[in-house]
């Protein structure tokens, strides 16, 4: 993936409903997803299922604003605007209509153009 793809990537993450349309896009079906406040997810079903039900009244855009690439690993420093669409408890609780921030360190590793590992770190800013 190079810096152009990543970007599509978060773009397509943030507009495409279909999250397991999205998933079968850009990763392996045995992928290991490591999230700091809300687990290890893996295989397609269990990351799906937190990018969806985990998110449940927020919509999460993705902003990138760092990318590194080496061979198969990749280092983004992402923006994460949460827009909540229902009052809900997503880090605390939230209000519909409200827009809170989060940075976001992420790193990907890939084999054969699919992703099959990342880790994120998350910093909530508001």
């Amino acid at each position: 993936m190079n810096k152009l793809e990543f970007e599509t990537y978060c773009k397509e993450f943030s507009d495409w409903s279909d999250k397991a349309e999205f998933f079968d896009r850009y990763y392996d079906h045995n992928a290991v997803f490591e999230h700091p406040g809300k687990g290890t997810f893996k295989g397609k079903k269990d990351i799906v299922d937190f990018w969806t039900a985990g998110h449940q009244g927020i919509h999460e855009v993705l902003k990138p604003i760092n990318v590194l690439i080496e061979g198969n690993r990749l280092a983004a420093e992402v923006r994460i605007e949460w827009h909540c669409l229902e009052d809900t408890d997503y880090y605390g609780p939230r209000e519909k209509g409200s827009v809170y921030h989060a940075e976001c360190a992420g790193f990907f590793h890939s084999k054969d153009g699919k992703i099959i590992r990342v880790k994120i770190y998350l910093a909530q800013t508001t």
